[in-house]
């Protein structure tokens, strides 16, 4: 018998353990559905409010928190870092209502991270989860399309790349992903005051106040979402 259960350990150990949170038992109850038809997931929990979730996420370590926007508590973002603070390592899909700065700035800190409108369909969200469990980045075009709107008045309208160079837009690019003056001079061997500097001319250029809006502008314009291998010695200005 212990040998049997020592099996079935092995197996739970291996699958990728999931939370789920949101304020709407309907909905989490349609996610559980669709969840408990996948073999490589096990649902360890629900929850209806956000501390319910930090508790969860704090008791059970999982591998990834699939969190909703309508609790009762917290706010979506708040929910967030909170766990994050709490369970080191742990990965999120996040399923949008409403676009918020505080969302943007959250999306762009994240490198393994989804998020999908809560309206989106199954496939769609399998995907994003499926995304966020290789350690992938999965925004939907319509979350990008829907956080670009508290910062419409802000944005540029009519080709605004070319207002600034490559190098400019390669920095823009790890701008956006969450990155500081620092790891970005270390990815692209320049030094961080040359990073500054060019994170400053971007600014001033796209006449933005400061980082969280010009990783709005860029994910406005779908930038983070290029190929990373796009920005190559060869190309940059």
């Amino acid at each position: 018998m212990q040998f049997i259960l020592s099996q079935m350990e092995q197996v739970f150990m291996k699958k990728i353990k999931i939370v789920l949170a949101d304020g709407s038992n309907l909905f989490i109850d349609a996610l559980k559905l669709v969840l408990e038809k996948e073999p490589e997931i096990a649902l360890l929990s629900r929850a209806n409010s956000g501390v319910d979730a930090l508790r969860n996420c704090i008791d059970l370590q999982p591998d990834v928190a699939v969190i909703g926007e309508v609790l009762p508590d917290l706010t979506i973002v708040e929910t967030a870092k909170e766990i994050r603070r709490s369970v080191r390592g742990i990965r999120f899909l996040f399923m949008i209502r409403d676009g918020s700065a505080d969302m943007l700035s959250l999306l762009s800190s994240m490198d393994s991270v989804g998020a999908v409108r809560q309206s989106c369909d199954i496939p769609e969200f399998l995907t994003a989860l499926h995304s966020v469990i290789r350690g992938e980045r999965y925004i939907s075009a319509e979350v990008i399309e829907y956080l670009k709107n508290p910062f419409s008045d802000e944005l540029i309208s009519e080709d605004p790349l070319d207002y600034i160079t490559q190098r400019e837009r390669e920095v823009l690019y790890w701008v956006s992903h969450g990155l500081t003056n620092k790891e970005i001079s270390a990815r692209i061997f320049l030094s961080e005051k040359t990073v500054k500097n060019h994170v400053s001319h971007i600014l001033k250029k796209l006449d933005l106040s400061d980082r969280t809006k010009a990783a709005a502008f860029a994910w406005h314009e779908g930038l983070p979402l290029i190929p990373e291998d796009f920005f190559t010695p060869s190309k940059m200005n």
